[in-house]
């Protein structure tokens, strides 16, 4: 039987039976991508200003209810549809299947992938806005920078090993080298769950670490008067 070869999917022997073309245009999927994150943002950004939050706070929150926002929809779709989205026509299946040209993973249903991205959306997502509504909370809650670790270090580790299996597969998911689906798509846009998971990893850890340090004391004059 002859292989199906009709779509921009790598490697190019893959088949993928009831694959149908994007309708819409990628100009029109980013955009329309891109501009929701950025009504979230500013949005998100307005209303701290507004709150008087200084100004790392106001650019901490805007990561995690962006995140939140993109693990619990856009990863939450595929969570849901992986396995049929490759013959949807749906703006979300399109999304997918416009990144799936830099990691074809995403169309064939692998299994790692399918697990990662569960995982980042069913349970990454909603901590992602629970860790901002601990910050945005009057009185702050004594969990933020515990919530800000795990959601960081869950991220970090996805994103890692979504980068080294490719790695070792010898990315033969996308096209190499290729400007916008493997630079941007692949290389570009994963690398901010690399890069800012551990600028929040390292800021939770010197957080929890000085409470530590103040605690400490008060816990070793009590041992003290323990023995007296």
């Amino acid at each position: 039987m002859a292989i199906s070869r009709n779509h921009p999917y790598f490697p190019r022997e893959l088949h993928i039976p009831n694959y149908a073309p994007n309708i819409s245009s990628i100009v029109e999927l980013l955009g329309i991508f891109f501009g929701l994150t950025a009504i979230v943002l500013f949005g998100t950004l307005v209303y701290t200003t507004r709150r008087k939050f200084p100004v790392q706070d106001r650019l901490k929150l805007c990561w995690f209810v962006m995140c939140g926002f993109i693990h619990m929809i856009l990863e939450g779709y595929f969570g849901l549809f992986h396995a049929s989205l490759a013959g949807k026509s749906s703006y979300l299946a399109q999304m997918w299947k416009e990144y799936g040209k830099g990691d074809s993973r995403y169309i064939t249903s692998d299994t790692f992938t399918v697990c990662m991205e569960s995982i980042t959306a069913f349970i990454v997502g909603p901590l992602s806005f629970l860790t901002a509504a601990a910050f945005l909370s009057r009185r702050p809650s004594p969990y933020r920078y515990v919530l800000q670790l795990i959601v960081s270090l869950c991220q970090l580790y996805g994103d890692t090993l979504y980068y080294l299996t490719a790695i070792k597969d010898g990315f033969k998911y996308g096209e190499m080298w290729h400007p916008l689906h493997f630079w941007f798509y692949f290389v570009f846009l994963n690398a901010f769950w690399i890069i800012v998971p551990l600028i929040m990893i390292l800021q939770a850890v010197r957080h929890l670490a000085d409470a530590q340090c103040k605690l400490l004391p008060d816990e070793s004059s009590k041992q003290r008067k323990k023995t007296f």
